[in-house]
């Protein structure tokens, strides 16, 4: 493995970057060496054969889980809280439903009936109560069921180095969309750690495998010493693999292994592959263990082609349903939880962002693992980097790949004949066709505040706009916040008939490069210039005159005290200092003018300000990007606090 800056990272976890596990191994991206990136998931998919894994006879238990609770969704896309299937069961879910609001609320006689039938039972809620119910009770009992029981993985309140646990997986969901895929060749028995005293696995010094762990194998002690230490040996291999995308909690041999690792673009395939090879060889490790043993393995029987039942080994049972859900619907409207934003100012792309949940949830008779995973896979192949990762929910990743994969209509953006809005160029970036505004002025901010309201609506605690821009000329760029520029985006929305949203990290880079290496080193760091101004710009070569770098912001009070013997008069070549040459203003927040002649520069045919104090919006939450640093600063901030002024532009996806 390289070492220092080109060193990559592999990640480990789900396809989700919100899980609450996740291994971070030190490393940076291999599309930008000098940025440090934190944990998000890059994909790699792999099957292969992990030999020598055979399945004894087992079924098992977990006595402290809750039985099933979730969410049956109806066609119209009502849910219903189910807690099992009893007539009383069924009752309750169709006075508790979760109500589309698409689709007419069902009368409640009408909800029982609908109930029954996504369970797959013949005939009406009467038919299931006299009919229906009883036979299933005779073929719990056929199968030996004779109490309902938590099947699936608990908080038992240590740490699980096994990582079995409510976060750590296996889920319902991921059984259920398993199962459901295809019945045909539905795994008949599975592992849940149902049983499995994973207290005995907790103990120990953490570097052996714990001795209670090993006193509970039915192998013989030599056996179940060695089995145990070489799994315990392997355990971190398998942080954020469990789920039912492939063999490995399946009886039988692992025909099929999934990776469910994510690297960095331009990782070697070598390492790659021996990642697969350690966790082959640590499930392999895994299942010698509880292959051995009667905990942990769990009967799948098939009620019918809507409803299985699992089995455990003390006749403790529970029931999986198609369509199954393990949380409701998200509601319609929500605001997003973005502060400072009434819902009168919140543009289509992030007002849609309940909305993208909702489409993907209300989607029925799909397998979500596998579209997670490779809607994760697609991100990176795309050309997604780690840092873009970490700003885009799981769900928005999940949204754009479907809509790839037509499984899901595209987005309503502006395109085909419509003429574009004055002010907006086409620009094409990575093969896709964008246009884009000039930055917006201070003149166009006006006009929204007049005619929206959101000067009255804009919240008290926000730095104040107007000291960004009192005094400033009507046709120079506007200093906002990103709150701000989210509302100037809805407001022209209604203007435009056309979708609008801010551009992207990765497009406003791609947009403008950032000035040089010294400067890409400092990226995401704590904002290099709040203490002292940035150091002069020397030629490539070192040769000749440094020059100052460009400023643009011209303040009411200086923002800098003068230099001297205690205090250096620029920041140490890394951006990093333990001294300052801040100065605490009396008047603050500072009035913010532009100093004279703008610094301007075209790229693709676009005006950028060129200077280390003037910044433009990311469409992330809170992202700033500029000539000379990328990077958050408060979301309801224009910037004063960090010394720097910031403006934005405005997007429109083409195709």
């Amino acid at each position: 493995m390289r070492q220092g800056l080109e060193t990559p990272r592999r990640i480990v976890g789900a396809a989700n970057a919100e899980s609450k596990f996740s291994r971070i191994e030190p490393s940076y991206d291999n599309q930008s060496r000098h940025m440090p990136i934190w944990a998000i998931y890059f994909p790699l998919a792999a099957s292969g054969k992990v030999n020598g894994i055979s399945m004894e006879n087992t079924v098992s238990d977990q006595s402290n889980v809750q039985p099933t609770h979730g969410y049956l969704l109806l066609r119209d896309g009502h849910a219903i809280p189910l807690h099992g299937i009893s007539p009383d069961h069924i009752k309750t879910g169709a006075k508790d439903c979760v109500p589309s609001p698409e689709a007419d609320l069902l009368r409640h006689r009408r909800r029982l009936n609908a109930i029954v039938d996504r369970l797959g039972f013949a005939g009406d809620f009467g038919n299931f109560v006299h009919q229906g119910w009883p036979e299933f009770e005779r073929f719990l009992k056929h199968h030996e069921c004779t109490h309902r029981a938590g099947l699936f993985p608990s908080d038992h309140g240590g740490c699980i180095d096994l990582y079995f646990s409510p976060h750590g997986g296996p889920t319902r969901r991921q059984l259920a969309d398993r199962i459901f895929s295809d019945l045909a060749a539905r795994p008949k028995r599975i592992f849940l750690g149902y049983g499995v005293d994973w207290h005995a696995w907790d103990s120990g010094n953490g570097r052996d495998a714990p001795v209670a762990a090993i006193a509970l194998a039915s192998t013989d002690a030599a056996t179940a010493a060695r089995n145990a230490n070489d799994l315990f040996s392997q355990r971190t291999a398998l942080m954020g693999q469990w789920g039912f995308l492939d063999d490995k909690l399946v009886a039988g041999p692992v025909r099929t292994l999934v990776d469910k690792s994510y690297w960095p673009h331009g990782s070697s395939i070598a390492e790659r592959e021996r990642n697969v090879a350690q966790l082959a060889s640590a499930v392999k490790a895994f299942r010698q263990v509880f292959d051995a043993q009667l905990p942990g393995w769990v009967d799948v029987h098939r009620f019918n082609e809507r409803l299985v039942v699992l089995r455990g080994y003390d006749g403790g049972w529970d029931v999986l349903w198609r369509d199954y859900r393990e949380d409701q619907p998200p509601r319609r409207g929500h605001e997003n939880g973005i502060p400072g934003i009434d819902v009168a100012d919140i543009p289509a792309r992030l007002m849609s962002k309940e909305e993208r949940r909702r489409m993907i949830y209300l989607r029925q008779d799909t397998w979500a693992e596998k579209e997670e995973h490779e809607a994760e896979q697609a991100f990176y192949d795309r050309g997604g980097s780690m840092a873009e990762r970490r700003l885009v929910s799981s769900a928005e990743v999940l949204y754009d790949w479907l809509c790839d994969q037509e499984k899901l209509p595209p987005p309503g953006y502006m395109g085909g004949e419509q003429a574009l809005p004055p002010g907006f160029s086409i620009v094409t970036l990575g093969g896709r066709t964008l246009a884009v505004s000039g930055m917006i002025s201070v003149g166009e901010f006006r006009s929204m505040l007049a005619a929206s309201g959101y000067g009255e609506r804009r919240n008290a605690h926000d730095e104040s706009w107007e000291r960004a821009n009192d005094g400033v000329a009507e046709a120079l760029p506007v200093g906002a916040s990103w709150v701000d520029a989210q509302a100037f985006c809805a407001w022209k929305e209604r203007q435009t008939g056309a979708m609008l949203r801010l551009p992207t990290i990765k497009e406003l880079r791609a947009l403008r490069p950032i000035f040089s290496s010294h400067y890409e080193r400092l990226v995401e760091m704590d904002f290099p210039w709040e203490h002292f101004p940035p150091r002069p710009m020397a030629a490539p070569d070192g040769a000749g005159q440094a020059r100052d770098v460009p400023s643009a912001v011209a303040w009411s009070e200086p923002r800098f005290a003068e230099a001297g013997e205690a205090v250096p008069a620029f920041p140490a070549d890394s951006g990093v200092s333990t001294t300052s040459r801040k100065r605490w203003i009396v008047d603050f927040p500072p009035h913010a003018g532009w100093s004279g002649a703008l610094p301007l520069e075209k790229h693709h045919g676009l005006d950028f300000i060129d200077a280390w104090d003037a910044y433009e919006w990311c469409q992330e939450q809170g992202w700033v990007s500029g000539r000379f640093w990328e990077g958050p600063i408060g979301a309801s901030s224009w910037g004063a606090y960090k010394n720097v002024k910031t403006t934005f532009r405005l997007v429109m996806d083409l195709a």
